[in-house]
């Protein structure tokens, strides 16, 4: 028997947060959910750690790690750039709690802490938890170091996807699924479970020349994106389609970027990411945001969801502008100011609601499966118990539907519902 605790990431995006128990208590991710007004975390697990396993960087799935090791210090295990990239948003997040004079829930000595007990795994390395339990990590192709994790136990095998993208994007080559047939027990991701991706050579193509008729009509396009993925990709696409344009790179996805660059063989083609970066203007200090605004240019720079950071030190001259334009290219959840500013064209400008005249569009540059990506990766995993995670309820209703045609057994548990199965 295996039992599941869902304390986080259970019919919503955001805070995913598993426990896994076969008489050893393996976590599954532990991350946060940043809302317009505060930071929802995980329940707290009611137990001893004995593992944490991290499947990869983004805030959602790892933001809540340091809090563990208050109280314990569980060996951690992820890949070596998953390490890199958290470390940067663990302290961020302490960074952020000093300027808003809120307390953290944990600090500099719980990041050493983790970082001290965490173990580097690569892809494909298969490595004993205890005498009855092994872990392997298998490529995502979501971000730099995402991993699909196997948890081989004494009696039964687990597959946990946390965010995978089945096709090949821009910088990965798509998720490593080949050895995972046959699993007993699947947790899987369904943010996209109700529809599918547009084509995304097309997507790239309007992208860039969006963005160029912004410039030529004297705009600035202003690009918030997330610090870990997004904002590579979007300068390597840049780069690829030879955008005639000045390019500024602002915000935490530059030290992203060094993790990107340090770990090449993590990267489908890192010669030509490391040269897209070179070719950008990287914001190293106040004056030079003054002349990303003086003249028609592009911005890159953080948060994706507009949830504070360098994009507000350019909304204001942005927003009013009608031949400038904001530009959205990842998934905004619901109650962000990212969500807000797509649905209605407004946004606060310090604290006050405006209306945005610049034009506002989203791109979907989602690494995230879709539908029919999700689907097939069901049939190959071929799991004798499914459970749906990171998802908003509506979607995973509808997902649920298409995975019982299959005959597929199927749970959508709830917040703090535990499984014995």
């Amino acid at each position: 028997m295996v039992k599941f605790s869902f304390l986080g990431g259970a019919q919503e995006v955001g805070r995913s947060c598993f426990l896994v128990d076969d008489g050893e208590k393996y976590l599954l991710d532990c991350g946060v959910k940043l809302g317009p007004k505060e930071t929802e975390y995980p329940l707290e697990p009611e137990t001893n750690i004995d593992a944490i396993i991290l499947s990869h960087a983004h805030l959602d799935h790892s933001g809540n790690i340091p809090f563990i090791f208050r109280k314990s210090s569980p060996l951690t295990y992820m890949t070596p750039p998953t390490l890199g990239l958290s470390r940067i948003l663990w302290e961020d997040t302490l960074k952020i709690a000093d300027i808003e004079k809120s307390d953290p829930v944990f600090s500099k000595i719980e990041i050493k802490r983790a970082e001290k007990y965490t173990f580097p795994l690569s892809y494909r390395k298969r490595t004993d938890l205890n005498e009855n339990a092994s872990v392997e990590f298998f490529d995502a192709g979501h971000i730099l170091g995402s991993a699909i994790t196997k948890l081989s136990l004494k009696n039964s095998t687990l597959v946990y996807t946390g965010d995978f993208m089945l096709n090949e994007t821009r910088l990965h080559p798509g998720s490593d699924l080949k050895s995972l047939k046959n699993c007993d027990y699947l947790i899987i991701e369904s943010t996209y479970g109700d529809r599918a991706h547009p084509d995304r050579k097309k997507t790239e193509k309007e992208f860039v020349e969006k963005v160029q008729d912004t410039v030529d009509r004297g705009g600035t396009a202003l690009i918030p994106a997330f610090a870990i993925g997004r904002c590579q990709e979007i300068i390597d696409v840049f780069n690829e389609y030879s955008l005639d344009a000045e390019v500024f790179f602002d915000g935490m996805g530059q030290k992203a970027s060094r993790v990107y660059r340090d770990n090449p063989a993590y990267l489908k083609k890192p010669k030509e990411l490391k040269e897209a970066l070179a070719k950008v203007n990287w914001i190293k200090k106040a004056s030079m945001r003054k002349k990303a605004l003086k003249n028609p240019a592009v911005i890159v720079t953080t948060a994706g969801m507009l949830q504070g950071g360098p994009v507000y030190q350019y909304l204001p001259k942005v927003y009013s502008d009608s031949n400038s334009g904001i530009y959205l290219t990842g998934f905004q959840v619901e109650g962000t100011p990212g969500r807000t500013l797509f649905e209605t064209k407004k946004i606060a400008i310090e604290n006050e609601a405006v209306e945005v005249r610049a034009e506002v569009k989203k791109f979907d540059f989602s690494a995230h499966s879709g539908k029919d990506e999700l689907l097939k990766a069901i049939d190959l995993f071929n799991p004798k118990k499914i459970m749906l995670v990171h998802g908003d309820k509506e979607v995973m209703n509808s997902l649920k539907k298409e995975i019982k045609k299959k005959g597929f057994d199927v749970f959508t548990p709830k917040q703090g519902e535990e499984l014995e199965l």
